[in-house]
Parts: structure tokens; C-alpha cells; sequence
């Protein structure tokens, strides 16, 4: 089961991947999300490990695995929750000079993955807006 969340922010893809990349940040400004840790050292790459909290009907702790990481594009990774296997994804594309499409989703598969889709849906909503909101103020 499939969700995804895009907007097109008015800045510079490279703006808007500055802000993306530091997520740890992320918690100050996106109200469902409680924390967000490296859980390994050094920059966000392919293998590194991230700790989510994310407030919902319950707080929920997830530990994500970064699969895939291309630079100011694309960052993938995998984890479980309740049970269910989930693949959570950010891209940045291009869209003229000053502006980006910024896309989250994913995808969940397992016992209560109808349950888990609907929260990953609305959060990537709630992401894709809150990190236009904070981009645009910060040009």
C-alpha cells in the first residue's frame, strides 16, 4: 500500500535540500514528530540508521535504515512499525531555476499496513507543507 505528499517550493532546490538534510531538526517545526536522532555517526548516508518518535493516536518509535542516499535528490530507507515493513522516501526535483518539487511518501506492507498507510500518508502531507512553510521563510 502506496501514500505520497508533493509541493513545489519557491527556492533553489539546493536551499531546500539544506533544511531536508538536517533532520534532525525536523521536530522544531513539524508538530507530529517528537524527535528525530541519528542513531549512527557522521553525515546521513546509504546504511545510516535514524530514530523517529512521531506522535499519532499513540507515540510510535521507529528505527530507519537509510537504503538509498543520492545528494540533493533522493534519500530512501526502511524500518518497522506495529509490525508492519515500511519504505519511506524524499525526493527533490528540479523545477526551474528557483523553484523545487519535494515529494515524501512510501509504502507499507503487512497485518495492520491499512492502519500504518493512512498515518504515513497524513505525516507525509504534514511534512511536504511544513518544510515549504520553513524553506520559503528562510530565502
Amino acid at each position: 500500500m502506496k501514500f505520497s505528499a508533493s509541493v513545489e517550493i519557491n527556492a533553489s532546490p539546493e536551499n531546500a535540500w539544506a533544511l531536508i538534510n538536517n533532520v534532525e531538526e525536523w521536530p522544531k517545526w513539524i508538530p507530529s514528530l517528537k524527535k528525530i536522532e541519528k542513531v549512527t555517526k557522521g553525515p546521513l548516508g546509504a546504511g545510516s540508521r535514524v530514530l523517529v518518535v512521531a506522535r499519532s493516536l499513540i507515540t510510535v518509535n521507529l528505527l530507519m535504515t537509510i537504503t538509498e542516499f543520492v545528494p540533493r535528490r533522493r534519500v530512501m530507507m526502511e524500518g518497522k512499525v506495529l509490525g508492519v515493513k515500511m519504505t519511506r522516501y524524499y525526493e527533490m526535483e528540479p523545477v526551474g531555476r528557483n523553484k523545487a518539487k519535494l515529494t515524501a511518501g512510501g509504502e507499507v506492507s503487512g497485518l495492520l499496513a491499512f492502519l500504518v498507510r493512512r498515518g504515513g500518508q497524513k505525516l507525509s502531507e504534514e511534512i511536504v507543507q511544513a518544510l515549504k512553510k520553513k524553506v520559503e521563510e528562510s530565502v
